[in-house]
Protein backbone atom coordinates (compact mmCIF):
# COMPACT_ATOMS: atom_id res chain seq x y z
CA UNK A 1 0.00 0.00 0.00
CA UNK A 2 2.71 2.59 0.79
CA UNK A 3 4.21 2.05 -2.68
CA UNK A 4 0.81 2.34 -4.34
CA UNK A 5 0.02 5.51 -2.42
CA UNK A 6 3.43 6.94 -3.34
CA UNK A 7 2.89 6.12 -7.02
CA UNK A 8 -0.54 7.75 -7.02
CA UNK A 9 0.82 10.81 -5.21
CA UNK A 10 3.70 11.08 -7.71
CA UNK A 11 1.37 10.87 -10.70
CA UNK A 12 -1.00 13.45 -9.21
CA UNK A 13 1.83 15.88 -8.55
CA UNK A 14 3.14 15.50 -12.09
CA UNK A 15 -0.37 16.03 -13.47
CA UNK A 16 -0.97 19.19 -11.43
CA UNK A 17 2.43 20.87 -11.38
CA UNK A 18 3.77 19.81 -14.78
CA UNK A 19 0.99 18.22 -16.83
CA UNK A 20 -1.49 21.08 -16.62
CA UNK A 21 1.09 23.82 -17.43
CA UNK A 22 2.37 21.71 -20.34
CA UNK A 23 -1.19 21.21 -21.60
CA UNK A 24 -1.85 24.96 -21.50
CA UNK A 25 1.49 25.58 -23.25
CA UNK A 26 0.69 23.01 -25.95
CA UNK A 27 -2.79 24.44 -26.54
CA UNK A 28 -1.35 27.96 -26.86
CA UNK A 29 1.40 26.84 -29.24
CA UNK A 30 -1.11 24.86 -31.30
CA UNK A 31 -3.58 27.74 -31.47
CA UNK A 32 -1.15 30.65 -31.84
CA UNK A 33 1.67 29.12 -33.90
CA UNK A 34 0.10 25.94 -35.38
CA UNK A 35 2.89 23.82 -33.90
CA UNK A 36 2.56 20.04 -33.76
CA UNK A 37 2.83 18.14 -30.46
CA UNK A 38 6.32 16.79 -31.25
CA UNK A 39 7.66 20.30 -31.83
CA UNK A 40 6.03 21.62 -28.65
CA UNK A 41 7.49 18.73 -26.64
CA UNK A 42 10.93 19.48 -28.08
CA UNK A 43 10.60 23.15 -27.12
CA UNK A 44 9.73 22.01 -23.58
CA UNK A 45 12.96 20.03 -23.37
CA UNK A 46 11.41 16.59 -23.85
CA UNK A 47 14.17 15.32 -26.09
CA UNK A 48 17.63 13.77 -25.79
CA UNK A 49 19.48 17.01 -26.56
CA UNK A 50 23.24 17.21 -26.99
CA UNK A 51 24.77 13.99 -25.54
CA UNK A 52 27.87 15.67 -24.07
CA UNK A 53 25.71 17.59 -21.61
CA UNK A 54 24.20 14.32 -20.48
CA UNK A 55 27.73 13.13 -19.72
CA UNK A 56 28.44 16.35 -17.80
CA UNK A 57 25.21 15.83 -15.86
CA UNK A 58 26.12 12.27 -14.96
CA UNK A 59 29.50 13.43 -13.62
CA UNK A 60 27.87 16.22 -11.57
CA UNK A 61 25.21 13.80 -10.28
CA UNK A 62 27.80 11.26 -9.12
CA UNK A 63 29.88 14.00 -7.51
CA UNK A 64 26.81 15.28 -5.68
CA UNK A 65 25.98 11.82 -4.37
CA UNK A 66 29.54 11.39 -3.08
CA UNK A 67 29.54 14.80 -1.38
CA UNK A 68 26.14 14.24 0.27
CA UNK A 69 27.15 10.78 1.44
CA UNK A 70 30.48 11.86 2.93
CA UNK A 71 29.15 15.14 4.32
CA UNK A 72 25.45 14.88 4.92
CA UNK A 73 23.59 17.92 6.28
CA UNK A 74 22.03 17.95 9.76
CA UNK A 75 19.12 15.52 9.89
CA UNK A 76 16.92 17.36 12.37
CA UNK A 77 15.36 19.81 9.87
CA UNK A 78 14.84 16.99 7.36
CA UNK A 79 13.05 14.73 9.82
CA UNK A 80 10.53 17.28 11.10
CA UNK A 81 6.90 16.60 10.39
CA UNK A 82 5.97 18.49 7.24
CA UNK A 83 9.35 18.10 5.56
CA UNK A 84 9.55 16.19 2.29
CA UNK A 85 11.95 13.63 3.77
CA UNK A 86 9.91 12.94 6.92
CA UNK A 87 8.22 9.97 5.24
CA UNK A 88 11.58 8.14 5.19
CA UNK A 89 12.28 8.38 8.92
CA UNK A 90 13.03 4.96 10.40
CA UNK A 91 12.58 2.99 7.18
CA UNK A 92 16.14 1.70 6.87
CA UNK A 93 17.60 0.61 3.55
CA UNK A 94 15.59 -1.99 1.69
CA UNK A 95 14.01 -2.55 -1.71
CA UNK A 96 10.77 -0.83 -0.76
CA UNK A 97 12.70 2.19 0.57
CA UNK A 98 14.66 2.47 -2.66
CA UNK A 99 11.44 2.31 -4.67
CA UNK A 100 9.79 4.93 -2.46
CA UNK A 101 12.87 7.14 -2.78
CA UNK A 102 12.79 6.81 -6.57
CA UNK A 103 9.10 7.69 -6.75
CA UNK A 104 9.60 10.68 -4.47
CA UNK A 105 12.98 11.90 -5.73
CA UNK A 106 12.91 11.14 -9.43
CA UNK A 107 9.22 11.21 -10.35
CA UNK A 108 7.19 13.26 -7.88
CA UNK A 109 9.62 16.11 -7.37
CA UNK A 110 12.48 16.08 -9.89
CA UNK A 111 10.54 15.34 -13.07
CA UNK A 112 7.60 17.57 -12.19
CA UNK A 113 9.85 20.48 -11.22
CA UNK A 114 12.25 20.06 -14.14
CA UNK A 115 9.47 19.99 -16.72
CA UNK A 116 7.88 23.10 -15.20
CA UNK A 117 10.89 25.21 -14.20
CA UNK A 118 13.53 24.11 -16.70
CA UNK A 119 11.41 22.71 -19.53
CA UNK A 120 8.74 25.38 -19.80
CA UNK A 121 10.03 28.40 -17.90
CA UNK A 122 13.77 28.26 -18.66
CA UNK A 123 13.07 27.18 -22.22
CA UNK A 124 10.72 30.09 -22.85
CA UNK A 125 13.03 32.62 -21.18
CA UNK A 126 16.05 31.40 -23.16
CA UNK A 127 14.23 32.19 -26.42
CA UNK A 128 13.60 35.77 -25.29
CA UNK A 129 16.62 36.72 -23.17
CA UNK A 130 20.36 36.23 -23.25
CA UNK A 131 21.63 33.02 -21.67
CA UNK A 132 22.85 34.78 -18.50
CA UNK A 133 19.60 36.63 -17.82
CA UNK A 134 17.43 33.66 -18.74
CA UNK A 135 19.36 31.40 -16.38
CA UNK A 136 19.32 33.90 -13.52
CA UNK A 137 15.60 34.48 -14.00
CA UNK A 138 14.63 30.80 -14.01
CA UNK A 139 16.82 30.11 -10.96
CA UNK A 140 15.20 33.01 -9.08
CA UNK A 141 11.71 31.75 -9.96
CA UNK A 142 12.69 28.25 -8.83
CA UNK A 143 14.01 29.61 -5.52
CA UNK A 144 10.80 31.44 -4.56
CA UNK A 145 8.65 28.41 -3.58
CA UNK A 146 11.58 26.96 -1.64
CA UNK A 147 11.26 29.77 0.90
CA UNK A 148 8.25 27.79 2.13
CA UNK A 149 10.81 25.43 3.70
CA UNK A 150 11.27 28.10 6.35
CA UNK A 151 7.78 27.32 7.63
CA UNK A 152 8.84 23.74 8.35
CA UNK A 153 12.46 24.22 9.34
CA UNK A 154 13.22 27.79 10.37
CA UNK A 155 16.75 28.51 11.45
CA UNK A 156 20.23 29.28 10.25
CA UNK A 157 20.71 25.88 8.56
CA UNK A 158 17.92 26.43 6.07
CA UNK A 159 19.18 29.94 5.26
CA UNK A 160 22.50 28.38 4.31
CA UNK A 161 20.67 25.77 2.21
CA UNK A 162 18.79 28.29 0.06
CA UNK A 163 21.96 29.51 -1.74
CA UNK A 164 22.69 25.85 -2.52
CA UNK A 165 19.22 25.53 -4.04
CA UNK A 166 19.86 28.63 -6.13
CA UNK A 167 23.28 27.40 -7.26
CA UNK A 168 21.77 24.04 -8.17
CA UNK A 169 19.06 25.77 -10.20
CA UNK A 170 21.74 27.70 -12.10
CA UNK A 171 23.55 24.45 -12.89
CA UNK A 172 20.32 22.75 -13.96
CA UNK A 173 19.43 25.75 -16.10
CA UNK A 174 22.85 25.79 -17.74
CA UNK A 175 22.52 22.14 -18.77
CA UNK A 176 18.92 22.55 -19.94
CA UNK A 177 19.49 25.68 -22.03
CA UNK A 178 22.76 24.54 -23.57
CA UNK A 179 21.59 20.99 -24.30
CA UNK A 180 17.99 21.79 -25.24
CA UNK A 181 16.82 18.97 -22.97
CA UNK A 182 15.63 18.50 -19.39
CA UNK A 183 17.14 15.01 -19.23
CA UNK A 184 20.45 16.14 -17.71
CA UNK A 185 18.91 18.48 -15.17
CA UNK A 186 16.37 15.81 -14.24
CA UNK A 187 19.20 13.32 -13.66
CA UNK A 188 21.07 15.70 -11.34
CA UNK A 189 17.94 16.81 -9.51
CA UNK A 190 16.71 13.25 -9.01
CA UNK A 191 20.06 11.94 -7.77
CA UNK A 192 20.21 14.63 -5.07
CA UNK A 193 16.64 14.04 -3.90
CA UNK A 194 17.02 10.26 -3.82
CA UNK A 195 20.31 10.48 -1.93
CA UNK A 196 18.82 12.77 0.73
CA UNK A 197 15.83 10.45 1.19
CA UNK A 198 18.05 7.38 1.55
CA UNK A 199 20.35 9.16 4.00
CA UNK A 200 17.38 9.96 6.23
CA UNK A 201 16.12 6.38 5.97
CA UNK A 202 19.54 4.91 6.79
CA UNK A 203 20.56 7.24 9.60
CA UNK A 204 17.23 7.07 11.45
CA UNK A 205 16.77 3.30 11.16
CA UNK A 206 16.30 1.45 14.47
CA UNK A 207 19.50 -0.12 15.76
Amino acid sequence: MPLLNAAISALLQIAVFAGLPFLVYWIYQRWRHKRQFAEVAKRAGLQLGQPRYLVYSLVFALAGVVVLTLWSPPLEPLTRRGSAQHQFVGLGLGLSTFMLAFLYGAVQTAFAEELLFRGLIAGSLSRRLSFVWANLAQASIFLLPHFAILLVAPGTWIWSALPVVFAGALLFGWVRIKSGSILGSWLMHASGNITMALLVAARTAPR
